[in-house]
């Protein structure tokens, strides 16, 4: 009797073994899509996209921030519109905000810093809007001095970790001519690299297969120049010389579909394990099908994603 018990541990510990090995390896997709929409006309065949895109097996739809153009005002009607699209979606939506959503709303008369407020208001504050509670995210704000930012987050999908972190265009809000721009850049800008470094600091722990960074900023990898990114490729490129796997780098800002590999460590050498996927942003009214695949090496692939035409 107590050798039968023994086997039955045996079996239900390997057994145990095996399926979350299974888990880790199990492929998915998701898509991709930002910088959208614009116009009244790319409104529609934005919502057309995601209306088709219900239908596939994407396990959650990823939106880098720039739901409006720069110029449009940056009012609560037009946030609401939006927010109700991805309230509406079937699916989880893994959102960070861009630069027109609140950096750039001076442009247009309204003051950045409250219209950043009423962002986390709208698209963060209730679960319901976004769902990422189904994807057991982590989000920065549990830590008391990081409660300000509860649009960053992570979680794990198939052993994969995704970062999602808030880095924006026209150089991050980085604005040394505007003190209260530069405070917030400064604040933020400081819980982003505790919260990278935490982040990283548990792929490397938990030796993960892969690391996707979801962000809205075009940092400009290749240069470098832009203050408002010195401390953000820091913090990446030091990663990168630790963590040897995939690591993939989503973002927008740029309107140019491209996956490359851009960054290179401070003696001109490409980082081979690095990858941008820059996303299409409008004019085009498109996505980016990511598929996951972590039994393989490369782990990511993708593929553009249309309005099927009937």
């Amino acid at each position: 009797m107590v050798i039968n018990r023994l086997w039955i541990i045996l079996i239900v510990g390997l057994l145990g073994c095996s399926l979350t090995a299974c888990a880790e390896d199990t492929h998915f997709r998701f898509l991709a899509t930002g910088d959208l929409p614009y116009t009244p006309d790319q409104d529609e065949a934005f919502r057309k996209l995601l209306q088709q895109s219900e239908s596939e097996d994407f396990d959650f739809l990823i939106h880098v921030g720039d739901f409006k153009a720069q110029s449009a005002p940056c009012s609560d009607a037009s946030f609401i519109n939006v927010r109700d699209l991805f309230k509406d979606y079937s699916k989880p939506v893994v959102y960070t905000p861009g630069d027109n959503e609140w950096t750039d709303c001076h442009q247009v008369g309204s003051d950045p810093i409250e219209r950043l407020q009423t962002l986390r208001d709208l698209f963060f504050r209730d679960p319901a809007t976004l769902r990422l509670n189904h994807l057991n995210v982590t989000y920065q704000s549990r830590s008391p001095e990081h409660s300000l930012y509860i649009e960053n987050y992570r979680f794990f999908r198939s052993g994969v970790l995704f970062v999602v972190v808030h880095v924006v265009g026209s150089g991050n809000n980085y604005r040394p001519d505007h003190p209260e721009s530069l405070m917030e850049f400064d604040r933020r800008s400081a819980s982003n690299q505790a919260f990278l470094k935490e982040s990283f600091k548990e792929a490397l722990s938990r030796d993960v297969k892969a690391v996707a960074v979801i962000m809205h900023a075009n940092p400009d990898f290749e240069e470098g120049k832009d203050k408002g990114f010195h401390k953000l490729l820091t913090t990446i490129r030091h990663f990168l010389s630790r963590y040897q796997k995939p690591v993939l780098c989503i973002h927008g800002d740029t309107h140019y579909y491209r996956i490359d590999k851009p960054l290179k460590d401070t003696h001109g050498n490409t980082y081979l394990h690095f990858t941008r996927m820059e996303v299409f942003g409008s004019p085009n009214v498109a996505g980016v099908v990511v598929s996951v695949t972590p039994a393989t090496k490369e782990v990511f692939s993708f593929k553009p994603y249309y309005i099927r035409t009937p």
